[in-house]
């Protein structure tokens, strides 16, 4: 509806797992990193873990355009699956034509692609989102996946990601031997607050509107207070403050548009009143307080030290 208005070529804040808009914070480069070593370096198992919205969809997808050709992947959406069709998920994933519909018949073909891949040099790997809600014995399965190996390597790597439960949930005893099997573990924590300035600019130069419109710095200090630094809702947030600011054709999302957009998002129930985050933007303050109170201490000491010295001493006279 705006993009026009405001010179862009696409919306710069939709909430779909677009990779294109991905912006890489250290901590968004760290976990494409070590998924990244994780199927490299043939390591079997790796878990990835962060809260609702913190990107981690759109780094899985993110890291599947980036995988050498040799890697052949599977990406499981909907993981409410029994442990069945999880393994027919995987193996229709991969094109293969198994004959019959047993368990084991789907193991053995899933078996003699993986053994063909290594012999070629290449691997395979399968990543399932949403795994917290993969019922304990569909996560069995998922271990018993682990041992198609050969006596070196692993054939199979398997990425587990999920919302914080995933960590509860493998921590149930009858998971214990999944749980000791992931090697690597990575929690996606939200932005902080120059990671916020910069993911908001890096999604408007994607969208062409790098230099047609502007979120001023009490702006952005808005955005995430009530995002708290979590992706999604920084997109949702500035979405609604574009739409805002076009009803008032204005291509600077000030302070006062910023507020009406949060004050209408409150208002559908997106956001929460007085949700603030973790490490509040008045934290860069600090230090200037700090000093302040340096100087008064300081102040405080030269006007009263004489006094003081002069008590002390008139004490010692007496004495």
């Amino acid at each position: 509806m705006y993009e026009k208005f405001f010179f862009l070529t696409e919306k710069p804040f939709h909430v779909t797992p677009d990779p294109r808009f991905l912006y890489l914070s250290k901590k968004h480069s760290e976990a494409i990193d070590l998924m990244s070593f994780g199927i490299t370096g043939r390591k079997g198992f790796t878990m990835l873990t962060g809260e609702v919205g913190t990107g981690k969809t759109t780094l899985c997808r993110a890291l599947l355009e980036k995988l050498p050709k040799k890697i052949e992947s599977a990406l499981i959406l909907n993981p409410v699956l029994s442990d069945h069709e999880l393994l027919q998920t995987i193996t229709g994933d991969f094109g293969l034509n198994v004959e019959g519909s047993t368990v084991k018949a789907h193991l053995d073909k899933l078996n003699e692609f993986l053994l063909k891949k290594a012999t070629e040099g290449g691997g395979a790997v399968v990543i399932i989102d949403e795994a917290q809600n993969l019922s304990p014995k569909t996560l069995e399965m998922v271990r018993l996946l682990s041992n198609l190996e050969t006596e070196k390597e692993k054939l199979l790597q398997i990425i587990l990601v999920g919302q914080p439960e995933l960590k509860e949930k493998l921590g149930l005893p009858e998971l214990r031997q999944l749980n000791q099997r992931i090697i690597i573990r990575y929690h996606l924590d939200p932005l902080d607050y120059s990671e916020t300035d910069a993911y908001i600019k890096n999604r408007l130069k994607i969208a062409g509107g790098a230099d047609t419109v502007s979120f001023p710095s009490d702006s952005i200090i808005e955005v995430y207070k009530r995002s708290c630094g979590i992706p999604r809702m920084i997109n949702i947030i500035c979405d609604r403050a574009l739409t805002a600011a076009f009803v008032d054709s204005k291509r600077v999302i000030d302070l006062k548009i910023m507020r009406k957009a949060l004050d209408e998002l409150e208002g559908d129930g997106y956001i929460r009143p007085q949700k603030m985050s973790p490490i509040p933007a008045y934290a860069r303050y600090i230090p200037h307080i700090a000093f302040s109170a340096f100087l008064i201490a300081l102040l405080a000491g030269i006007l009263l030290g004489p006094l003081v010295l002069s008590l002390a001493a008139g004490t010692i006279g007496a004495n």
